[in-house]
Order: structure tokens, then sequence, then C-alpha cells
């Protein structure tokens, strides 16, 4: 077994994630686990992921607050604690923090092929 304390789980950083702070829970440089990689994304007040596909699906988990998903041509899902969705590979959103407070998710992906 292995335990991550998330005082201890390292920092990572994403492209046009501003104003958003990532930390790798379990894979990659936070474990062994190889089967997926488990973060926890803090966003603050105002954030915003600029509209973008990612080549490998992923799972978000809202933990705290809200956060709107949106997907091209304006479809506007809210997002509050505990709702999740899945964004198949390819599928292009934006992510926002307009709730006037921080938000948090848990993302659930496959590792990356390296």
């Amino acid at each position: 077994m292995e335990v991550v304390r998330f005082d201890a789980a390292p920092f990572y950083t994403l492209p046009d994630h501003e104003d958003v702070v990532a930390r790798r829970l379990q894979g990659a440089e936070a474990s062994s686990a190889d089967f997926a990689l488990v973060g926890h994304s803090y966003f603050r007040d105002g954030a915003v992921v600029p509209m973008g596909a990612g080549p490998i699906g992923k799972v978000y988990v809202v933990t705290a607050g809200t956060l709107v998903m949106e997907a091209p041509g304006g479809v506007r899902h809210v997002l509050n604690a505990l709702d999740s969705i899945f964004i198949a590979a390819g599928e292009a959103r934006a992510i926002r923090n307009e709730s006037g407070a921080a938000a948090t998710m848990i993302v659930v992906t496959p590792p990356v092929a390296k």
C-alpha cells in the first residue's frame, strides 16, 4: 500500500490552467499506481481553463464549490459538490469558476504514455 498525504502530494502544472493549483494524489511522481493518474485541482475564484481537447479521456469530480463545464456551441453544465462528468478523448471543453468562491475537483485519467 502507498499512502500519499495531501500536504505531501507533489504540485504539477498544466498548460493554460491559470489560477488553478494542481497536486498529484496518485500515479506518476506521487506513487507507483500504474493504471490511473489522480489529481486534485484547486480553482481560484474566476479561474478559467480555455476551450481545448486532450488526447485522453478524463473524469472530473467536483469536491467543493461549483464549476462550469462548457462544450463547443455554448452548452454549459454546472457541477456542484460530488457531481461528476466524463470528457472523452478529443472532446473539447472549457472550465470556469464563476461562483465567487474557490472550487476543487478530483481528476482521474489513464496514465500518459511515455
